[in-house]
C-alpha cells in the first residue's frame, strides 16, 4: 500500500460528498480518514445532522501527487458544496483569514494560560499531536515537567538501552556475503561513522562501500 491517500466524507443519509481530505497511512491503516478530532465546526455541524461515511478514493507513492489530486477533487465537487476551508494541497493553501479573525487569534495567543488550556493540551497530546496549541515560549507547570521527566528515567524509558540491533527501527545491512544486524555494526566493521554510512545507504551521498540495506 502506498503511503499517501486521498479520501472523501459522504453524508450517511444521502451519500452526498461534503468533504475532501488527504492523509498518510499509519500502521497499515488510513486512520485520518476515520478520525473526528481536528475537524472544523462546519464539518461537525454536517456530521451532527447527517452522520458520515468514509471512502478512500486513491493511494499515491509521492505526497505531492496526493496534494494535486486533492485539489482536483475539490475543484470538481466545488468549494460551495464542501466544508473544506482551503482549496487543498499542502498546509493551509487557499485559506482566506479576515482582519477580524486575525485580531481574535492574536488576542487569544496573548492571553494568560489557564487550567483549561493545560487540560486541552493534555487531551490533544493524548490524540498524538498538539494541533498547534503549544507555542514557543510556553512553559509547562513544574509538576507536569516532573511527570514527563519521570517517564524518561530508568526502566520507565521505552528506549532505555535500545540501541543498535535492539532499536525498534534498526535495519539490517548486507555486504560481501556478510549480514550485519544494524547500521552501527556495519559502520564499526568498515571503520565509518554510523551517520556517514546511513547517508550512503539511503542515497544522500555516494556509496563508496559494497554495503546495502537488506
Amino acid at each position: 500500500m502506498w503511503p499517501f491517500f486521498v479520501y472523501v466524507h459522504r453524508r450517511a443519509d444521502d451519500g452526498t460528498v461534503f468533504y475532501v481530505g488527504k492523509g498518510t497511512v499509519k500502521r497499515g491503516r488510513c486512520e485520518r480518514a476515520f478520525e473526528r478530532f481536528g475537524r472544523s465546526r462546519y464539518w461537525n455541524a454536517v456530521v451532527a445532522k447527517h452522520g458520515f461515511e468514509v471512502e478512500v478514493v486513491a493511494h499515491f507513492m509521492v505526497e505531492s501527487d496526493s496534494h494535486a489530486f486533492e485539489c482536483a477533487l475539490i475543484r470538481e465537487y466545488g468549494r460551495s458544496r464542501l466544508v473544506n476551508l482551503t482549496a487543498g494541497g499542502e498546509g493551509s493553501v487557499g485559506i482566506v483569514v479576515s482582519p477580524q479573525a486575525r485580531a481574535k487569534l492574536s488576542a487569544l495567543a496573548k492571553r494568560p494560560r489557564s487550567k483549561a488550556w493545560i487540560k486541552s493540551v493534555s487531551a490533544s497530546r493524548k490524540r498524538t499531536g498538539n494541533n498547534g496549541i503549544v507555542r514557543a515560549g510556553d512553559t509547562l507547570p513544574a509538576w507536569w515537567r516532573e511527570k514527563i521527566a519521570a517517564g524518561q528515567r530508568g526502566p520507565n524509558n521505552y528506549f532505555r538501552g535500545r540501541c543498535g540491533a535492539a532499536h525498534p527501527r534498526s535495519r539490517r545491512v548486507l555486504g560481501d556475503g556478510v549480514e550485519y544486524p544494524s547500521i552501527q555494526a556495519a559502520a564499526d566493521a568498515v571503520g565509518l561513522k554510523m551517520k556517514t554510512l546511513y547517508n550512503m545507504l539511503s542515497g544522500h551521498r555516494p556509496n563508496s562501500t559494497s554495503l546495502r540495506f537488506a
